[in-house]
């Protein structure tokens, strides 16, 4: 039978089909017999290194974990004045560290590594023992916190001494940082402190807590086949440090007169706040009793070990938040008088008052139901706006706030910001508590005016003064300056909100003359200051409830008065027997200011007699 050439071509290319599968079979064999061949080598390699090298690589492995740690802590950032003194840094420290796996990996490790943990750290011989023996898989057990170079001096000097010192094994440091306040009580208020996980918690360190803190870095390490630890970093990034309002000469100005009057005559509590009235700058603050930044959470320099004794954990904490607040910026008060400055610019603001406008003072005045009294009970008679402003009248400020009434009233307390908080770069900061306008009848309205019935901070009410006398603009207070890295390559200046033509320059002129005679002719007097002009009022306000016949005494004052560059506010809280303001609080501000004005380049217009 004769084969057709179609059929003939399908055994061809079957053939060669064939022989190419075999071909493949017999390169895939070949490529399965090196695999296996190699697989063999290696397997006799590691049984090899196993064999000859296993306790080293082992021992390599956990001896890396002495030199090396995962975590590279950042360094959180400076808080420095405007004179470029240190208010908080952070200082390396170190952690001390314990394997216990490493040191019983081999019984020669052990009393060499013990004698010198106790020799060189003072550390338990029976409590180390113990970690040994109830830790013994960890590699982590950390012994010590918080310790110096020069405590681990000598320690390192003996692992360094391998000669003599060869087995002491597992034991390393961790680096770390802890919180310093070289200054431990300086503006204790405003910087705040930072807790041991390097968060801030009060002050400066809780609003700047991002810009202060940085980022973590991390090692990475692992052991090659020659038994070397190979390491790869990414460094840590460390925080900014930050510039801030507080003037160093200032801040100790105020510690002094607050601790010279409290020497003197102990207080509840004593505040000052010194700012700059045209641009919101704080210069000082600080509030009496004081605590301690290395040690915040200590109550010894504020109770005895008796008092202590008997106080339950409660009362502990309570008195802890009592004086870590910050009087300034978190408490509230009644303003009483002091608050007259606001009503008296907006009265003439709104033209509802002129300055010789004639008023009478029996020594009270009836509101309604209310017989509600002047401070001089017999009376001022018949006086002018300004005299009633010299003479601290309320009948006076009852009458003018009558003419505003309560709708315009309301106005000029949204217009001078008194409503709201002032938004100052704290935390913390209390907010006005007041009337709804809608529930203010004539006997609200009236002790409103002279600064009664309703509560804000001294630094809400500072501010609101500062618009008074900066010619109508209403600052932002602050306490930053800017944002600086380490090497100063990075620097953000920090930019506040300000609000202008709150009040016309010629009311503000009006309120700065009537304010200097305050001093020169009226209840401000013993403010006054050698060789200045200055403008201030007094206050008074009977704390809640009104049986309790306590009382907070306060004065504000500013200077140059025609131009000034510093205001300040003095509050003495339940002062020990007189309570009015322009006879305890008034010669704090003269003492503060006679301090600060030349210091800030005010000149004196007369020679100070010694």
């Amino acid at each position: 039978m004769v084969e057709s050439s179609q059929e003939r071509a399908k055994r061809n290319k079957y053939r060669r089909k064939k022989a190419m599968l075999k071909k493949v079979h017999k390169k895939a064999g070949i490529a399965f017999l090196c695999v296996m061949a190699a697989l063999a080598v290696l397997a006799g390699r590691i049984a090899w290194i196993n064999y000859n090298h296993g306790d080293a690589y082992s021992k390599a492995v956990l001896d890396h974990q002495t030199y090396t740690s995962t975590t590279i802590p950042y360094k959180r950032g400076q808080i420095l004045t405007s004179n470029g003194n240190i208010l908080a840094y952070s200082e390396r420290v170190y952690n001390l560290i314990l394997d216990p796996k490493l040191v019983l990996s081999d019984e020669k490790y052990k009393e060499p590594t013990l004698n010198a943990l106790v020799q060189c750290f003072g550390l338990n011989r029976q409590e180390l023992e113990q970690t040994l023996a109830v830790k013994k898989d960890s590699q982590y057990e950390r012994l010590a916190m918080g310790l110096t170079s020069d405590e681990i001096a000598n320690f390192k000097a003996l692992v360094a001494d391998t000669k003599n010192n060869p087995n002491i094994k597992g034991v390393w440091f961790e680096n770390s940082y802890v919180r310093k306040y070289p200054f431990s009580t300086m503006a204790c208020d405003v910087v705040g402190f930072a807790s041991a996980a390097n968060g801030g918690e009060l002050g400066l360190e809780s609003y700047y807590d991002d810009e202060l803190s940085g980022t973590d870095g991390v090692s990475y390490s692992y052991v090659n086949d020659n038994l070397d630890v190979q390491e790869t970093t990414k460094d840590a990034v460390d925080g900014n440090n930050i510039v801030t309002t507080i003037d160093y000469n200032v801040q100790r100005i105020i510690e002094k007169h607050i601790a010279a009057y409290n020497e003197e005559k102990p207080s509840s509590a004593t505040a000052v706040l010194v700012m700059n009235p045209n641009n919101g700058e704080v210069l000082g603050m600080a509030s009496y009793p004081y605590f301690d930044l290395n040690n915040p959470r200590s109550l010894e320099s504020s109770y005895s070990q008796e008092q202590l004794a008997t106080m339950s954990d409660e009362d502990m904490t309570n008195s802890l938040y009592k004086i870590w607040r910050n009087y300034c910026v978190s408490e509230t008060f009644e303003p009483g008088s002091t608050f007259k400055v606001i009503t008296a610019a907006s009265a003439l603001e709104a033209n509802v008052v002129k300055l010789n406008d004639t008023f009478q003072c029996p020594g009270y005045k009836v509101v309604e139901d209310r017989r509600i009294r002047c401070h001089k009970t017999t009376g001022h008679g018949t006086e002018t706006f300004v005299q009633g402003v010299q003479n601290s009248c309320n009948p006076v400020f009852m009458e003018v706030g009558a003419r505003l009434g309560t709708e315009r009233l309301f106005q000029y307390l949204q217009k001078f910001g008194v409503l709201e908080k002032t938004g100052i770069d704290l935390s913390g900061e209390a907010a006005t508590i007041m009337h709804q306008k809608k529930n203010v009848g004539a006997v609200e309205l009236a002790t409103m005016t002279f600064g009664q019935s309703f509560q804000l901070t001294p630094l809400r009410l500072l501010t609101s003064v500062s618009a008074v006398i900066n010619g109508g603009r209403l600052v932002t207070p602050h306490v930053g300056v800017c944002m600086e890295n380490i090497q100063q390559s990075y620097v953000r200046k920090l930019k506040y909100k300000e609000k202008a033509d709150v009040l016309s320059s010629q009311t503000s002129e009006t309120m700065k003359e009537i304010l200097a005679s305050v001093v020169s002719e009226g209840s401000g007097k013993k403010a006054a200051v050698s060789g200045y002009d200055v403008g201030a009022k007094t206050g008074t306000s009977e704390k809640l409830p009104r049986s309790s016949n306590k009382y907070i005494a306060s004065t504000l004052g500013f200077a140059p008065a025609k131009n000034p560059i510093v205001l300040a506010i003095v509050l003495i809280d339940e002062p020990e027997g007189i309570y009015y303001g322009g006879q305890i609080a008034a010669p704090v501000i003269s003492k503060l200011l006679d301090n600060a004005l030349p210091y800030l380049g005010a000149k004196r217009s007369v020679q100070k007699k010694k």
